[in-house]
C-alpha cells in the first residue's frame, strides 16, 4: 500500500486501507487510517440520507399543510418563476440548489464506500463528502421552510381586518421555527471551521471546500433571522422592514448593532481561512507549517465564534423592536413636512411613470432589446447566436400553454397593482372613478360569488351567480380592461364579486414581454374553451366583445367624437345563458379618445385583421402626438346593472330566440350607460354609432 501511494505522488503516512466488518450479523464499510483511526459506519450514511430527503419532504408534505386551503392552490411541482411570490421563489431556488450539491455529495461518498473505480477517482474521503452533504442538505433545508413562510397565498385584501387567532399562531409560530433553525445552522457553520482545522489539516482542497460552507451558513442564518423571523414577528403590526436605520430602541438597536459586526467578522474570518488555504495550494505544500496551523487555529475560533454570536444578537433583537423607538424620537420632535413631501412626490412621480410604462409600452422594452443586439453585434452571425440563446432561454414560458390555463398568473404582481395603480392612474389620467349603476347590485354573497335580485319578479336568487363583464369601447388598446377590476373603488363596490379574469385576443399572448405582463395580471385568451375554464373556476371573466373588428374601427384622439361598437359578436351571450350566468355591461369613458393610430389605412386593417388576426399597419400614439402613453383624460368606468338571462333549453344549449333578444336587451343597457353619464365624465360632445354587420 505504501509503494502504490508513492507510486501515485501521496504521502505514505496518509495511507488507508478498507476493512469489511462483520458486527451483529451486519456488514458495514469501515475507513481506517493512519491519522486518528476514524471509522466510517452504515449508521453515518443512512443520517445523511435522512438530512437529504428530508428537503424534498418538508416541500411536499409541510408545503401542503400550510397552504392547502390559500387561494393560490399548493402543488409539489410548479414551473418557477410563476407562482408564489419573488420571495418565495428565491429561497425555492437556492434550496434546490443546494438540495442538487448535498444529493451530489451523497451519492460520490456512497460510491467510494462500495466502487472501487470511485475510490480510485477521488481523493476527498467519505466522511468528508457525507460531512459537506449534511450542511447542504441543513443549508436546503432552512431556505426551503423560509420559503414556505414566505408563500404568496393569493388573498386580495379588499379590507384590513383583525387578524385571526390562526394567522397569529401561525406567524409566532414561524418566527420561532425560524430563528431555531437559522441557529442550528449557525452551529453547523462554526462546526465545520473547527472540523476543517483539528480533521482535515492534510487535504486543503475538503478546507476549502468546509471554509466556503461555513461562510454560506453564516451568510444565510443571519439575514434569514433578521430579514424572515423580523417580518413574521412583525407581520401583523406591518412596521418591520429589512432596512430600518435608527429605528426599534436603543436596545433593538445595539443587539443590532453587535449582531452584524459579528457577522462581519464571520466573513472576515472565513475569508482570512480561505486565502491561507489558497497561498498552501499555490506553493504545493499542505498548509501545515506551525505559523499556518497556529494561524488557522486562531481564525476559525474567531470566525466560528463570531458566526454564531451573530445569530444570538439578532434572534435576541426581534422581540425587542419597539416600531415607533429610535434614537432621540420624543414626543415633541418637529415633523420635516417639506422634506416628506418631497420625497413622496418624487417616489409617487417614479411609480406612476413605471405603471404607464408596464401597461401601455412593454412591447418597446423588446424592440430596444432586438435594437441593442443589431446594434452591438459585430457581425450577423454573433447576432443570431444572441438571438437563438435568449430564444432557447424564453421558450419554457411557452410550456403547458399558460395563455389558456392562467398558469403563470402571479399574485403578488397583482397584489402590488392593487396597491399602486389607482394613485398613478389618478397622478397620470387626472381623475380615476368607478361609478355602480342602479340598485339591482346585492350583496350577500361571501367569497365564491354574488347574489343579485332578479328584475322581473323581484324574488332574489339566493345563490352565487356567475359574472360576465363586457369591457366597452375596445378601442385601439384596451388595456384597462385588464387592471380596472384591482382598482380599490372596484373592490369597495363590489365585495362579493370573486375577482375577474380578463380575457384579450391571442395575439397578446404571442408577443414577448406583452404576453408576460398580461399573464402576470391573471389574463388569459379569449377562446371558447378558456372562456368556459375560467368562468368555471374564477366566477367572473372580463372580456371586450367588440373585438378586433371595433379596433378596426376606431379613430381615436380628442378630434374624433364618435364612439364606434361592432355588436355582431353574440358568443358571450350564449355562454352566458348555458352557464346562468349575469351580463353586466362596462363602460369606460375617457381611454378609446386618448390614443390614436398613427397610420390610418382601414382597407388595409381589414384584410390584416382577417388574414392575421391583427389589423396592421398598427402604431398607437397618443402623449405628445408621437408617444405611446395615452393623453392624459379623465378615467370613468360605468358598471351597470346585472342583466339576468332566461335558462337554456332542453339540451342545455341556449334557443336563439332567447340569445337575439338578450342581445338587444344588453346593447340597450350600454347605450343607456353612454347617455346618461357622458356629461358627467366630461364627454359631453361624444356620440354612439352601433355598427351591427
Amino acid at each position: 500500500q505504501r509503494r502504490t501511494d508513492m507510486q501515485e505522488g501521496l504521502r505514505p503516512v496518509a495511507r488507508k486501507r478498507y476493512v469489511l466488518r462483520r458486527v451483529k450479523d451486519r456488514t458495514t464499510w469501515s475507513w481506517v487510517g493512519g491519522e486518528g483511526g476514524m471509522s466510517m459506519s452504515s449508521a453515518e450514511v443512512v443520517a445523511a440520507f435522512v438530512a437529504v430527503t428530508s428537503v424534498p419532504l418538508t416541500h411536499g408534505v409541510a408545503g401542503h399543510l400550510l397552504h392547502k386551503d390559500a387561494t393560490n392552490p399548493w402543488r409539489f411541482w410548479s414551473p418557477p418563476f410563476l407562482t408564489g411570490g419573488p420571495r418565495f421563489m428565491t429561497f425555492q431556488g437556492f434550496s434546490w440548489a443546494f438540495f442538487a450539491i448535498s444529493s451530489l455529495c451523497l451519492v460520490l461518498a456512497i460510491g467510494q464506500l462500495y466502487s472501487k473505480m470511485a475510490k480510485a477517482a477521488f481523493v476527498s474521503s467519505p466522511r468528508q463528502l457525507l460531512t459537506a452533504s449534511g450542511c447542504s442538505a441543513l443549508i436546503s433545508e432552512v431556505l426551503m421552510v423560509s420559503s414556505l413562510f414566505t408563500y404568496h397565498r393569493g388573498r386580495r385584501l379588499r379590507h384590513r381586518r383583525a387578524p385571526s387567532t390562526g394567522t397569529q399562531n401561525l406567524t409566532e409560530a414561524g418566527t420561532k421555527v425560524t430563528v431555531a433553525m437559522c441557529c442550528a445552522l449557525a452551529l453547523a457553520g462554526a462546526a465545520l471551521l473547527l472540523v476543517a482545522h483539528h480533521f482535515h489539516a492534510a487535504d486543503p482542497f475538503a478546507r476549502l471546500a468546509f471554509v466556503s460552507l461555513a461562510l454560506v451558513c453564516f451568510s444565510v442564518a443571519a439575514p434569514v433571522t433578521h430579514g424572515l423571523g423580523g417580518r413574521l414577528k412583525w407581520a401583523l403590526s406591518g412596521s418591520w422592514t429589512f432596512y430600518q436605520p435608527g429605528r426599534g430602541g436603543l436596545r433593538f438597536i445595539l443587539c443590532q448593532a453587535f449582531g452584524w459586526a459579528s457577522f462581519a467578522v464571520s466573513v472576515a474570518g472565513c475569508a482570512v481561512l480561505a486565502a491561507i488555504v489558497l497561498r498552501a495550494v499555490m506553493k504545493g505544500g499542505l498548509g501545515e507549517g506551525a505559523e499556518e496551523m497556529r494561524a488557522v487555529a486562531v481564525v476559525s475560533w474567531v470566525a466560528g465564534g463570531a458566526g454564531f454570536l451573530a445569530q444570538v444578537f439578532l434572534a435576541v433583537s426581534l422581540p425587542l423592536f419597539r416600531p415607533s423607538g429610535g434614537i432621540g424620537e420624543t414626543a415633541s420632535a418637529p415633523a420635516c413636512t417639506s422634506k416628506v413631501s418631497q420625497t413622496s412626490d418624487m417616489r409617487g412621480f417614479l411609480q406612476m411613470m413605471l405603471v404607464m410604462h408596464v401597461i401601455h409600452a412593454p412591447h418597446l422594452l423588446l424592440l430596444a432589446l432586438i435594437a441593442t443586439v443589431l446594434a452591438a453585434a459585430p457581425t450577423a452571425a454573433w447576432g443570431a447566436t444572441v438571438f437563438a440563446v435568449l430564444a432557447a432561454a424564453y421558450s419554457p414560458t411557452f410550456f403547458g400553454a399558460p395563455g389558456s390555463t392562467g398558469m403563470r398568473s402571479w399574485t403578488a404582481f397583482q397584489a402590488w397593482a392593487t396597491r399602486v395603480v389607482e394613485d398613478a392612474a389618478r397622478r397620470w389620467h387626472g381623475e380615476c372613478r368607478v361609478v355602480r349603476h342602479g340598485e339591482a347590485w346585492q350583496f350577500r354573497g361571501v367569497d365564491i360569488g354574488v347574489d343579485l335580485e332578479e328584475e322581473d319578479g323581484g324574488k332574489e336568487t339566493g345563490d352565487a351567480r356567475r359574472v360576465i363583464f363586457g369591457y366597452h369601447p375596445h378601442g385601439l388598446y384596451p388595456a384597462a380592461a385588464c387592471w380596472f377590476h384591482f382598482l380599490p373603488q372596484f373592490n369597495l363596490l363590489f365585495p362579493s364579486v370573486p375577482p375577474p379574469v380578463t380575457l384579450g385576443a391571442s395575439v397578446i399572448f404571442r408577443v414577448p414581454i406583452l404576453r408576460d405582463v398580461a399573464m402576470w395580471a391573471g389574463a388569459r385568451n379569449v377562446s371558447r374553451s378558456t372562456f368556459l375554464k375560467s368562468l368555471d373556476e374564477r366566477g367572473a371573466v372580463v372580456l371586450c366583445p367588440g373585438g378586433q373588428a371595433e379596433l378596426v374601427e376606431h379613430v381615436g384622439g380628442q378630434a374624433d367624437n364618435t364612439v364606434t361598437l361592432c355588436t355582431r359578436h353574440k358568443g358571450f351571450i350564449k355562454i352566458a345563458i348555458e352557464k346562468r350566468a349575469h351580463l353586466v355591461p362596462v363602460f369606460c369613458f375617457g381611454e378609446s379618445q386618448a390614443l390614436t393610430n398613427l397610420w390610418k389605412w382601414k382597407a388595409a386593417q381589414r384584410w390584416t385583421t382577417k388574414r392575421l388576426g391583427f389589423p396592421m399597419p398598427f402604431l398607437a400614439v397618443g402623449f405628445k402626438g408621437i408617444l405611446p402613453l395615452p393623453v392624459p383624460l379623465p378615467l370613468s368606468f360605468i358598471v351597470g346593472e346585472p342583466l339576468a338571462v332566461p335558462a337554456p333549453g332542453p339540451e342545455g344549449f341556449a334557443l336563439e330566440a332567447d340569445v337575439n333578444r338578450v342581445h338587444q336587451q344588453y346593447y340597450a343597457r350600454v347605450e343607456e350607460l353612454f347617455e346618461r353619464y357622458k356629461a358627467s365624465s366630461g364627454f359631453a360632445n361624444l356620440t354612439l354609432a352601433l355598427k351591427h354587420d
